[in-house]
Protein backbone atom coordinates (compact mmCIF):
# COMPACT_ATOMS: atom_id res chain seq x y z
CA UNK A 1 0.00 0.00 0.00
CA UNK A 2 1.51 3.61 -1.13
CA UNK A 3 1.72 6.12 1.77
CA UNK A 4 -0.03 9.26 0.52
CA UNK A 5 2.54 12.23 -0.59
CA UNK A 6 2.53 14.47 2.54
CA UNK A 7 2.83 11.68 4.98
CA UNK A 8 6.18 10.43 2.59
CA UNK A 9 7.30 14.17 2.54
CA UNK A 10 6.71 13.73 6.51
CA UNK A 11 8.47 10.83 6.79
CA UNK A 12 12.04 12.13 4.25
CA UNK A 13 11.75 14.69 6.64
CA UNK A 14 11.73 13.19 10.11
CA UNK A 15 14.32 10.99 8.29
CA UNK A 16 16.73 13.97 7.11
CA UNK A 17 16.26 15.74 10.56
CA UNK A 18 17.33 12.89 12.39
CA UNK A 19 20.66 12.80 10.11
CA UNK A 20 21.14 16.02 10.53
CA UNK A 21 20.99 16.13 14.71
CA UNK A 22 23.45 12.90 14.22
CA UNK A 23 25.80 14.64 12.25
CA UNK A 24 25.36 17.72 14.17
CA UNK A 25 26.07 16.33 17.56
CA UNK A 26 29.37 13.91 16.04
CA UNK A 27 30.67 17.20 14.88
CA UNK A 28 30.00 19.35 17.35
CA UNK A 29 33.64 18.87 18.83
CA UNK A 30 35.21 20.50 15.99
CA UNK A 31 32.47 23.32 15.83
CA UNK A 32 32.75 24.71 18.49
CA UNK A 33 34.56 27.92 19.27
CA UNK A 34 37.14 27.89 21.61
CA UNK A 35 38.28 31.27 23.80
CA UNK A 36 40.89 31.79 25.56
CA UNK A 37 40.17 34.41 28.66
CA UNK A 38 42.19 37.56 28.68
CA UNK A 39 42.00 38.80 31.85
CA UNK A 40 45.16 40.90 31.85
CA UNK A 41 47.87 42.96 29.14
CA UNK A 42 50.08 39.89 29.14
CA UNK A 43 50.42 37.92 25.80
CA UNK A 44 49.36 34.60 25.29
CA UNK A 45 52.19 33.59 24.49
CA UNK A 46 56.02 34.98 25.25
CA UNK A 47 58.74 32.97 24.04
CA UNK A 48 61.92 35.48 24.09
CA UNK A 49 64.54 35.70 26.64
CA UNK A 50 64.77 33.31 29.66
CA UNK A 51 66.29 36.88 30.88
CA UNK A 52 62.79 38.66 30.27
CA UNK A 53 62.15 39.71 33.88
CA UNK A 54 65.51 39.46 35.61
CA UNK A 55 68.00 41.94 34.66
CA UNK A 56 67.22 45.35 37.49
CA UNK A 57 68.86 47.03 39.02
CA UNK A 58 68.08 45.42 42.22
CA UNK A 59 69.52 42.09 40.49
CA UNK A 60 72.71 43.55 39.69
CA UNK A 61 73.32 44.74 43.13
CA UNK A 62 72.04 40.97 44.35
CA UNK A 63 74.94 39.48 41.50
CA UNK A 64 77.82 41.68 43.14
CA UNK A 65 77.48 40.78 46.64
CA UNK A 66 77.21 37.43 45.18
CA UNK A 67 80.29 37.96 43.74
CA UNK A 68 81.80 40.13 46.69
CA UNK A 69 81.06 36.98 49.44
CA UNK A 70 83.21 34.68 46.97
CA UNK A 71 86.01 36.60 45.92
CA UNK A 72 86.40 38.33 49.26
CA UNK A 73 85.64 35.57 51.70
CA UNK A 74 83.14 38.01 52.75
CA UNK A 75 80.15 37.30 55.39
CA UNK A 76 79.03 40.80 55.52
CA UNK A 77 78.25 40.45 51.61
CA UNK A 78 76.51 37.19 52.69
CA UNK A 79 74.21 38.76 54.71
CA UNK A 80 73.63 41.64 52.35
CA UNK A 81 72.71 39.40 49.55
CA UNK A 82 70.35 37.19 51.45
CA UNK A 83 68.33 40.23 52.71
CA UNK A 84 68.27 41.79 49.50
CA UNK A 85 66.61 38.78 47.86
CA UNK A 86 64.70 38.27 50.58
CA UNK A 87 62.94 41.85 49.76
CA UNK A 88 63.05 41.48 45.71
CA UNK A 89 62.15 37.97 45.24
CA UNK A 90 58.31 38.19 45.96
CA UNK A 91 58.19 41.23 43.56
CA UNK A 92 60.44 40.92 40.72
CA UNK A 93 61.48 37.40 39.99
CA UNK A 94 59.08 33.98 40.48
CA UNK A 95 61.15 31.07 39.69
CA UNK A 96 64.36 32.22 38.57
CA UNK A 97 67.46 32.63 39.93
CA UNK A 98 67.53 34.83 42.54
CA UNK A 99 66.53 31.86 45.13
CA UNK A 100 69.41 29.42 44.01
CA UNK A 101 71.58 32.74 44.41
CA UNK A 102 69.98 33.24 47.98
CA UNK A 103 70.97 29.36 48.45
CA UNK A 104 74.52 29.96 48.15
CA UNK A 105 74.31 32.93 50.28
CA UNK A 106 72.77 31.20 52.98
CA UNK A 107 75.08 27.98 52.52
CA UNK A 108 78.22 30.47 53.02
CA UNK A 109 76.88 31.96 56.61
CA UNK A 110 76.36 28.06 57.77
CA UNK A 111 77.90 26.30 60.27
CA UNK A 112 80.11 23.03 59.14
CA UNK A 113 77.67 20.85 60.56
CA UNK A 114 74.52 23.06 58.91
CA UNK A 115 76.39 22.79 55.54
CA UNK A 116 76.85 19.36 56.07
CA UNK A 117 73.07 19.10 56.18
CA UNK A 118 72.30 20.94 54.05
CA UNK A 119 74.22 19.41 51.23
CA UNK A 120 73.55 15.47 52.37
CA UNK A 121 71.62 14.59 48.96
CA UNK A 122 73.66 13.46 46.43
CA UNK A 123 72.13 15.95 43.65
CA UNK A 124 72.68 18.67 45.58
CA UNK A 125 76.05 17.87 46.47
CA UNK A 126 76.39 17.92 43.13
CA UNK A 127 75.16 20.80 42.04
CA UNK A 128 76.95 22.54 44.75
CA UNK A 129 80.21 21.32 43.45
CA UNK A 130 79.73 21.97 40.06
CA UNK A 131 79.68 25.94 40.51
CA UNK A 132 82.05 25.50 44.03
CA UNK A 133 84.65 23.96 41.80
CA UNK A 134 88.09 25.90 41.12
CA UNK A 135 87.11 28.06 43.82
CA UNK A 136 83.93 28.91 42.60
CA UNK A 137 84.82 29.46 39.02
CA UNK A 138 81.80 28.81 37.12
CA UNK A 139 79.59 30.39 40.00
CA UNK A 140 82.01 33.25 39.64
CA UNK A 141 81.74 33.05 35.81
CA UNK A 142 77.59 32.52 35.92
CA UNK A 143 77.38 36.03 38.21
CA UNK A 144 79.66 37.73 36.05
CA UNK A 145 78.20 37.01 32.35
CA UNK A 146 74.49 37.54 33.68
CA UNK A 147 74.69 40.61 34.79
CA UNK A 148 77.65 42.30 32.28
CA UNK A 149 79.75 42.48 35.37
CA UNK A 150 82.88 41.42 33.63
CA UNK A 151 84.24 41.49 29.57
CA UNK A 152 84.39 38.34 27.72
CA UNK A 153 86.20 38.14 24.33
CA UNK A 154 83.19 35.44 23.53
CA UNK A 155 80.50 37.54 25.04
CA UNK A 156 78.97 38.26 21.53
CA UNK A 157 79.96 34.73 19.93
CA UNK A 158 77.61 31.81 19.49
CA UNK A 159 80.13 29.77 21.65
CA UNK A 160 79.90 32.56 24.29
CA UNK A 161 76.14 32.69 23.99
CA UNK A 162 75.94 28.94 24.56
CA UNK A 163 77.92 29.13 27.55
CA UNK A 164 76.22 31.62 29.43
CA UNK A 165 72.53 30.00 28.27
CA UNK A 166 74.44 26.75 29.58
CA UNK A 167 75.38 27.99 32.77
CA UNK A 168 71.44 29.23 33.45
CA UNK A 169 70.05 26.67 32.55
CA UNK A 170 72.21 24.87 35.20
CA UNK A 171 71.17 27.54 37.80
CA UNK A 172 67.53 27.43 36.56
CA UNK A 173 67.09 23.44 36.34
CA UNK A 174 69.17 22.12 39.40
CA UNK A 175 68.22 25.03 41.97
CA UNK A 176 68.25 23.24 45.52
CA UNK A 177 65.17 26.03 45.99
CA UNK A 178 63.35 25.01 43.44
CA UNK A 179 60.97 23.20 45.42
CA UNK A 180 59.94 25.72 47.15
CA UNK A 181 58.64 27.96 44.30
CA UNK A 182 57.64 25.27 42.24
CA UNK A 183 56.07 22.66 44.54
CA UNK A 184 58.59 19.69 42.78
CA UNK A 185 56.78 17.13 45.15
CA UNK A 186 53.21 17.86 44.08
CA UNK A 187 53.74 17.58 40.69
CA UNK A 188 55.65 14.38 40.64
CA UNK A 189 52.61 12.79 42.89
CA UNK A 190 50.26 13.22 40.09
CA UNK A 191 52.39 11.92 37.28
CA UNK A 192 51.11 8.34 36.07
CA UNK A 193 54.24 6.39 36.94
CA UNK A 194 54.86 3.64 38.16
CA UNK A 195 57.99 1.31 39.45
CA UNK A 196 58.53 -0.71 36.20
CA UNK A 197 57.36 1.47 33.98
CA UNK A 198 59.30 3.98 31.14
CA UNK A 199 59.54 7.57 30.96
CA UNK A 200 60.71 10.21 28.46
CA UNK A 201 61.96 13.40 30.25
CA UNK A 202 62.34 15.45 27.07
CA UNK A 203 63.77 18.43 27.47
CA UNK A 204 65.68 17.19 30.61
CA UNK A 205 68.34 19.87 30.90
CA UNK A 206 70.76 18.44 33.60
CA UNK A 207 68.67 15.68 35.16
CA UNK A 208 66.38 17.73 37.77
CA UNK A 209 63.67 15.66 37.22
CA UNK A 210 65.90 12.83 35.51
CA UNK A 211 67.44 11.69 38.84
CA UNK A 212 63.44 11.49 40.34
CA UNK A 213 61.78 9.65 37.27
CA UNK A 214 64.87 7.27 38.61
CA UNK A 215 63.56 6.62 42.25
CA UNK A 216 60.09 6.41 40.90
CA UNK A 217 60.39 3.96 38.17
CA UNK A 218 62.92 1.49 40.80
CA UNK A 219 65.49 -1.14 39.21
CA UNK A 220 63.23 -2.30 36.64
CA UNK A 221 62.17 0.51 34.78
CA UNK A 222 63.77 2.98 32.48
CA UNK A 223 64.02 7.19 32.09
CA UNK A 224 65.26 7.97 28.62
CA UNK A 225 66.64 11.60 29.27
CA UNK A 226 66.47 13.55 26.68
CA UNK A 227 67.87 17.12 25.55
CA UNK A 228 69.59 18.86 22.61
CA UNK A 229 72.73 20.39 25.02
CA UNK A 230 75.40 17.03 25.31
CA UNK A 231 76.69 19.08 28.16
CA UNK A 232 73.88 18.62 30.43
CA UNK A 233 73.80 14.83 29.05
CA UNK A 234 77.17 15.09 30.31
CA UNK A 235 76.58 15.85 33.43
CA UNK A 236 74.04 13.32 33.66
CA UNK A 237 75.92 10.72 32.71
CA UNK A 238 78.98 11.51 35.23
CA UNK A 239 76.01 11.46 37.77
CA UNK A 240 74.82 8.36 37.20
CA UNK A 241 77.86 6.60 37.22
CA UNK A 242 78.68 8.08 40.56
CA UNK A 243 75.72 6.98 42.20
CA UNK A 244 75.46 3.88 40.33
CA UNK A 245 72.37 4.54 38.92
CA UNK A 246 71.67 1.78 35.92
CA UNK A 247 68.25 2.68 35.08
CA UNK A 248 68.77 6.23 32.90
CA UNK A 249 69.77 6.12 29.49
CA UNK A 250 70.61 9.76 27.90
CA UNK A 251 69.89 10.53 24.42
CA UNK A 252 70.79 13.80 22.39
CA UNK A 253 68.17 14.53 19.99
CA UNK A 254 69.15 16.94 17.92
CA UNK A 255 68.48 19.04 15.97
CA UNK A 256 64.96 18.54 18.04
CA UNK A 257 62.42 17.55 15.20
CA UNK A 258 61.86 14.62 17.16
CA UNK A 259 62.66 13.38 20.57
CA UNK A 260 65.10 10.86 19.38
CA UNK A 261 63.42 7.92 20.59
CA UNK A 262 62.45 5.71 17.31
CA UNK A 263 61.67 2.20 17.94
CA UNK A 264 61.23 2.70 21.57
CA UNK A 265 57.98 3.09 23.45
CA UNK A 266 57.64 4.61 26.92
CA UNK A 267 54.16 4.64 29.54
CA UNK A 268 54.93 8.66 29.69
CA UNK A 269 56.60 11.51 27.84
CA UNK A 270 57.36 14.04 29.79
CA UNK A 271 58.13 17.71 29.03
CA UNK A 272 58.79 20.63 31.59
CA UNK A 273 58.95 24.34 30.47
CA UNK A 274 59.34 22.69 27.02
CA UNK A 275 56.10 22.79 25.03
CA UNK A 276 56.09 27.18 24.60
CA UNK A 277 59.27 26.68 22.16
CA UNK A 278 57.61 24.13 20.43
CA UNK A 279 54.41 26.22 20.19
CA UNK A 280 56.08 29.35 19.77
CA UNK A 281 58.80 29.13 17.31
CA UNK A 282 58.79 25.81 15.75
CA UNK A 283 57.62 25.63 12.22
CA UNK A 284 54.46 23.64 11.44
CA UNK A 285 56.78 20.44 9.48
CA UNK A 286 59.03 20.86 12.49
CA UNK A 287 55.84 20.84 15.05
CA UNK A 288 54.34 17.83 12.95
CA UNK A 289 57.35 15.80 13.50
CA UNK A 290 57.97 16.51 16.84
CA UNK A 291 54.61 16.10 18.21
CA UNK A 292 53.78 13.15 15.94
CA UNK A 293 56.93 11.36 17.23
CA UNK A 294 55.67 11.19 20.94
CA UNK A 295 52.67 9.50 19.81
CA UNK A 296 54.93 7.12 18.28
CA UNK A 297 57.00 6.84 21.16
CA UNK A 298 53.84 5.99 23.44
CA UNK A 299 52.62 2.49 24.59
CA UNK A 300 48.69 2.40 24.05
CA UNK A 301 47.08 3.75 27.07
CA UNK A 302 50.43 6.15 27.18
CA UNK A 303 50.07 9.40 28.94
CA UNK A 304 51.64 12.56 27.68
CA UNK A 305 52.17 14.55 30.45
CA UNK A 306 53.34 18.47 30.06
CA UNK A 307 54.19 21.15 32.94
CA UNK A 308 54.56 24.52 31.25
CA UNK A 309 54.47 28.46 32.45
CA UNK A 310 50.78 30.26 32.28
CA UNK A 311 49.58 33.72 32.47
CA UNK A 312 49.02 34.85 36.42
CA UNK A 313 45.71 36.85 37.76
CA UNK A 314 46.68 40.97 37.20
CA UNK A 315 48.90 41.57 40.49
CA UNK A 316 50.75 38.36 40.56
CA UNK A 317 54.00 38.24 40.06
CA UNK A 318 54.89 36.48 36.55
CA UNK A 319 57.23 33.15 35.91
CA UNK A 320 60.65 35.31 34.89
CA UNK A 321 60.92 33.95 31.49
CA UNK A 322 58.72 32.22 28.98
CA UNK A 323 55.50 31.36 29.00
CA UNK A 324 52.07 30.31 27.13
CA UNK A 325 48.03 30.58 27.86
CA UNK A 326 47.22 26.67 28.63
CA UNK A 327 44.57 27.23 26.44
CA UNK A 328 46.77 27.41 23.23
CA UNK A 329 48.54 24.08 24.12
CA UNK A 330 45.23 22.62 25.17
CA UNK A 331 43.68 23.18 21.81
CA UNK A 332 46.75 22.53 19.48
CA UNK A 333 47.37 19.24 20.86
CA UNK A 334 43.46 18.42 20.58
CA UNK A 335 44.21 19.34 16.69
CA UNK A 336 47.24 16.64 16.85
CA UNK A 337 45.06 13.96 18.79
CA UNK A 338 45.62 14.18 22.15
CA UNK A 339 42.34 14.67 24.63
CA UNK A 340 42.91 16.16 28.08
CA UNK A 341 42.37 14.19 31.01
CA UNK A 342 43.49 15.88 34.05
CA UNK A 343 44.64 19.40 34.67
CA UNK A 344 46.38 20.72 37.87
CA UNK A 345 48.02 24.34 39.09
CA UNK A 346 49.54 23.89 42.26
CA UNK A 347 51.18 27.91 42.33
CA UNK A 348 49.54 30.36 39.13
CA UNK A 349 52.95 30.59 37.99
CA UNK A 350 52.59 26.95 36.56
CA UNK A 351 50.41 24.43 35.02
CA UNK A 352 50.49 20.59 34.56
CA UNK A 353 48.65 18.82 31.92
CA UNK A 354 47.94 15.12 31.38
CA UNK A 355 47.19 14.10 28.08
CA UNK A 356 46.15 10.87 26.31
CA UNK A 357 46.09 9.83 22.07
CA UNK A 358 42.93 9.52 21.09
Amino acid sequence: MKLARPFRWLIVSLITCIILVITYLFALPYLRTYRVPVTSQMSLIHVGSNDSFAITPDGISGGRYVLEMLEKNSREAAQKAVALYNRIIPRENYGGEYSALRWFAQLFLMSDAEKQKALADPFVESFYNFFAQNNFANLKEYVKRKYLLAQYEDQLTERGRNRAAFLEDFILFNNPAREEWEKTSKILSVIPISPGQSIADIGSGPGYYTIRFSEKVGSTGRVYSIDLVQEHLDYINRYIQRQNITNVTTINSYPGTTIGLEGKQVDVAFMCSLYHNIYGMSTAPERDSFVNSIKAALKPGGKLVLVDNGLVPPGQLPYHGPYVAKELVIHQLRFYGFKLKQEYAFIPQRYVLIFEPV
